[in-house]
């Protein structure tokens, strides 16, 4: 536990408490920076990402095939929550769109390195790479519903954001092994480069207004289905696709990662709780310390 604190917890939280601080300082507004995130940074970590994975087609799918199974088993307990507690529209996006969003990038990639090695950083990768493009198509289309829109629309939503196109651009690159000249491919891996740390400024930002204890059951309620019902889910659902030894386990450490920041991101675009979907990024990450080491020795 000391290893993965010093190594990977503590360096993330530093970088967030850095922007933070330096957001307070400023008065730096939260919007122009998220908005940056969102339109500019995170499409190209996702084009960048899948332009250059180098797993093979069967064990893409079958990651893939895990974090689907995961994600569309996370939402329905979300919405079943939800029902349950009576949310309005914008709670329960906010509360499903936590539920979803795992933190498969600056904290499962290291944590992925320092448990498995490299067969499961390769793992971690792919799953990244899948989890962004959810995030940035499915997450998009819940958060959209919290202004109570119809289905309909929230099916068109994602299509109106360039992170969707990034990732088809990014799979036709990698499938017909383009060369992407100089002038486009320098910008492109440094914009994508500064996508993770700029989230992290983003979380930081977003602090000051996770004080509080209100939805307090809520919040509980997303902590114990985001880190422990995850990956239950994903251990039947690897198992189910032939997944076994390291890939497995890197899988289903991946799944118990908290609430990642690009959910705050979206939350704060669409108006889907933003502060609820904060906290739940700042106390899952808490939480994880404790829950991820467990974890680990378990299926390692």
């Amino acid at each position: 536990m000391g290893r993965v604190f010093l190594e990977v917890v503590l360096p993330v939280a530093l970088v967030a408490i850095a922007g933070g601080l330096v957001g307070s300082w400023r008065k730096v507004a939260l919007q122009p920076v998220s908005a940056l995130v969102f339109y500019l940074f995170s499409p190209m970590l996702v084009f960048h990402s899948l332009a250059t994975t180098h797993l093979s087609a069967g064990a893409s799918l079958r990651i893939i095939g895990v974090m689907v199974a995961t994600y569309v088993a996370m939402y329905i307990v979300s919405m079943v929550w939800s029902l349950l507690r009576h949310h309005e529209s914008s709670m329960r996006a906010g509360f499903a769109l936590a539920a979803t969003s795992p933190n498969a990038g600056n904290m499962g990639l290291p944590v992925a390195q320092l448990a498995f090695g490299p067969a499961g950083f390769d793992v971690a990768v792919m799953n990244f790479v899948a989890g962004a493009i959810l995030a940035n198509s499915g997450g998009i289309a819940v958060a959209s519903t919290a202004s109570g829109g119809s289905k309909l629309e929230a099916l068109r939503a994602p299509f109106r954001y360039p992170s969707v196109y990034a990732a088809l651009a990014g799979a036709v690159v990698n499938v017909f092994h383009l060369q992407l000249p100089p002038v486009i491919d320098t910008p492109v891996t440094t914009l994508s480069a500064a996508a993770v740390p700029v989230m992290l400024v983003v979380l930081g930002l977003q602090l000051k207004q996770a004080v509080g204890l209100d939805r307090l059951p809520d919040l509980v309620a997303l902590n114990v289905v985001r880190l422990t019902v995850a990956p239950v889910v994903a251990w039947f659902a690897a198992t189910a696709l032939g997944l076994e030894g390291v890939p497995r386990g890197t899988l289903v450490v991946l799944s118990a990662m908290p609430t990642a920041v690009i959910a705050t991101i979206v939350a704060t675009e669409f108006g889907a709780q933003p502060t609820f979907v904060t906290r739940a990024v700042v106390t899952t990450t808490i939480v994880a310390m404790l829950s991820l080491t467990v974890l680990i020795t378990l299926v390692r």
